[in-house]
């Protein structure tokens, strides 16, 4: 568990003609994670890539127009007995680009006929409204065109600008003629008149108070009454064949749907041969494909390439460690992640921080231990607790996608319970059941020490397993880097001599022998950088560079001064976890004192029982969404930041494209986005109160996806 899926390195060398048979030998398996050949381990100097960009490109064109077919005729959704697309087998390669020609046509034409109605609806209907606007008027449309002597304007006008309106036309004569009371958007149809000298004042007033112009249309003759019949009609006669036009929409999309998930399968999987395709290489009779398979399948990818390619084929295995290429980090390795189905919710923590290396310790099981025991620690409460394993519960008999969530929530609402029995507190209630610990605002110090002890040890185990990292890669200069070493033993040597000033009171250690213990690590750490710039010159015969040297003793003064602080302000900041514990209890007295008061001022205990409830229930909201962000925050900036680098790959094996997600994926997709980006926020949030150094996140840890298993 603490170390991803073991990985093997697998070069295929097949005959040309047996390619495509390989390729879909390893498609259909689904187990490897192709590399390019350009920077394979094993890959001839003779190997020449494949030229595919322009069939991608044509195939990505395709995919597209019958994404926007599917979406348009409404053929996403299938039957149950449906739900598996048809095998692209029975549409041939050669007649894919003429069908999916054909198949837009048709449903392009029924596109446009449908916009050509849509636009001319919008045509009558503006229409309709400007004849609307000129009705009480009671004038012919040409009579309006051709007026000599006044002008005429109409439009939509705000009711509020009114007044204003009337204001700025107070200087010239002038008619002003409301048509209709104001509409939902606050404004009225109005008609405004003036002698034909005063036109430019008029102008100018209706700018000024907003008024959308309704302009006299210059193809109709007639009053305007006598016209909106004819219009009314003619939008009538729209709807109903946009109607027709919309059945016809739907029985094209029942006729056509088994046809266009053909299609999409076959280019889709066409476009991922391709793909693949242009990560292998070819000599002048050969082709070569290369990539990672988790051992334990490694036999079943063997037996399908050999199988498919009839024997005619070279595999050559070689072990990550064995490889020069991987041990230099010129090839990384893809990341598997394998845990217990109680622990694998938490590799999304783990993801939005980063993948590991191959390399290094994978901590998904400790972080989800070390993140239940905090979200324990300061959300204890029986009641809720309870509360949120029911409200996981129901949601793991929900759609699959939420089941790492509702797992996530009821482990969260088991800690809740296990630390609610060590407080005593039912729903905030402390006199149900006797505290097997403490109870939080009756010994605060008891409580503070064990948050900072829990600090102590969780940043002590950052540093064993930094340790342990640099030992498993061999790299013995990483245990003299930050957080290694030195830093360690400086760490610990500190929490020996407060521990021993503790138990064997102020005598027990003095200030002096204090500074002189934790000074032997801390010049160790001054030190290195300026010995090894001297050792470097006296083994490459050169003069000693004494600006080099003092570069390198300031950088060391800063790191150690930085290693002091981070240290303590690291393990200081585990204080809000008794924080958090307290203001959880807090909270909890609020709302009961709330609850007194108004059962006391009339609305008795029914409205005592109201104010409960919703006081619970906005705890259990706002105070576990907090707490499970500052466990999150103690996890990556106080824990990670001592032993976890992240960056890792991805595994991402070769497998035949599936039919496009249906409904479950797409809205288990967005509940991780929406988790993601509540907990990226929240992260933020904290950060800027609580954050004592400037540690970020890596970029690469956006993704929150799982692997494949």
């Amino acid at each position: 568990m603490l170390t991803p899926e073991p990985m093997l390195h697998l070069s295929i060398m097949v005959l040309d003609r047996d390619l495509e048979a390989a390729t879909r030998a390893v498609a259909t398996a689904g187990v490897l994670h192709l590399l390019d050949v350009r920077h394979s381990i094993h890959a001839p100097s003779a190997v020449r890539p494949y030229d595919v960009a322009e069939r991608v490109a044509h195939l990505e064109g395709l995919s597209r127009t019958l994404r926007q077919a599917t979406a348009f005729v409404g053929a996403v959704r299938f039957d149950s007995d449906e739900s598996e697309a048809p095998p692209d087998d029975t549409v041939a390669a050669s007649e894919v680009d003429a069908r999916v020609t054909t198949l837009a046509a048709e449903i392009d034409a029924l596109r446009e006929k449908m916009a050509a109605v849509n636009a001319d609806i919008e045509r009558l209907t503006t229409r309709q409204r400007h004849l609307r606007a000129l009705a009480p008027v009671g004038v012919a449309l040409e009579t309006l065109r051709n007026l000599r002597y006044v002008t005429l304007v109409s439009g939509l006008l705000p009711q509020r600008n009114l007044p204003r309106l009337r204001e700025s036309l107070a200087t010239i004569p002038h008619l002003l003629i409301p048509s209709s009371a104001p509409g939902r958007d606050g404004r009225l149809l109005i008609s405004a008149v003036c002698l034909q000298p005063s036109k430019d004042v008029l102008d100018r007033a209706l700018r000024g108070a907003q008024l959308e112009r309704v302009e006299v249309p210059a193809d109709l003759d007639g009053t305007p009454d006598d016209l909106l019949g004819e219009v009314t009609d003619g939008i009538d006669a729209r709807h109903a064949e946009l109607d027709r036009l919309e059945t016809e929409r739907r029985a094209l999309g029942m006729k056509r749907r088994v046809e266009l998930r053909a299609l999409a399968t076959r280019v889709e999987r066409e476009r991922l041969f391709l793909e693949a395709r242009g990560k292998m290489g070819r000599s002048e009779r050969t082709a070569l494909l290369a990539g990672w398979v988790p051992a334990r399948l490694a036999s079943r990818l063997e037996a399908a390439v050999r199988n498919g390619t009839q024997d005619r084929c070279v595999l050559q295995w070689s072990a990550p460690e064995a490889l020069t290429a991987v041990r230099r980090g010129m090839v990384g390795v893809p990341i598997l992640l394998r845990n217990p189905w109680l622990i694998r919710p938490f590799e999304h923590l783990l993801r939005n921080y980063g993948l590991p290396q191959y390399d290094e310790i994978e901590p998904t099981t400790i972080l989800a231990a070390t993140f239940l025991l905090m979200f324990g620690f300061m959300f204890g409460d029986v009641g809720q607790g309870a509360v949120l394993f029911a409200v996981g519960y129901f949601l793991y008999r929900r759609p699959a996608g939420y089941r790492d969530y509702a797992v996530m929530l009821m482990e969260c609402g088991v800690s809740a319970i296990v630390f609610g029995f060590l407080y005593g507190s039912v729903f905030g209630v402390e006199h149900w059941l006797p505290a097997l610990w403490l109870r939080p605002m009756e010994d605060m110090p008891a409580l503070i020490r064990a948050a900072v002890i829990f600090g102590a040890l969780l940043l002590s185990l950052g540093f064993l397993l930094n340790l342990f990292n640099a030992w498993r890669r061999r790299d013995l200069r990483a245990l003299l880097e930050r957080n290694g070493l030195f830093a360690a033993v400086a760490y610990w040597t500190a929490i020996g001599l407060l521990l021993r000033r503790l138990i064997g009171g102020p005598d027990a250690v003095t200030l002096g022998t204090a500074l002189i213990w934790v000074s032997v690590p801390l010049a160790a750490i001054f030190l290195k950088d300026p010995a090894a710039a001297v050792w470097r010159a006296r083994r490459e015969g050169k003069r000693l560079d004494f600006n080099e040297v003092f570069a390198s003793l300031v950088q060391a003064a800063v790191e150690v001064l930085d290693t002091f602080i981070s240290s303590v302000s690291n393990t200081a900041t585990f204080i809000r976890l008794a924080a958090f514990a307290l203001s959880h209890a807090g909270l909890f007295l609020a709302v009961f004192s709330l609850a007194d008061v108004v059962g006391q001022s009339g609305a008795g205990s029914a409205g005592a029982a109201l104010v409960l409830v919703i006081g619970n229930l906005l705890i259990i909201v706002l105070e576990g969404l907090i707490v499970a962000i500052q466990s999150v925050r103690l996890e990556y900036f106080e824990f990670f930041s001592k032993f976890y680098g992240g960056g890792g790959e991805e595994y991402r094996p070769l497998r035949i494209a599936a039919v496009p997600p249906g409904p479950s994926r797409a809205t288990s997709w967005r509940v991780r986005r929406m988790v993601r980006r509540i907990s990226e926020c929240g992260l933020r949030i904290a950060d800027e109160g609580f954050m004592s150094s400037a540690i970020r996140i890596p970029q690469s840890a956006m993704g929150c996806g799982r692997s494949p298993r």
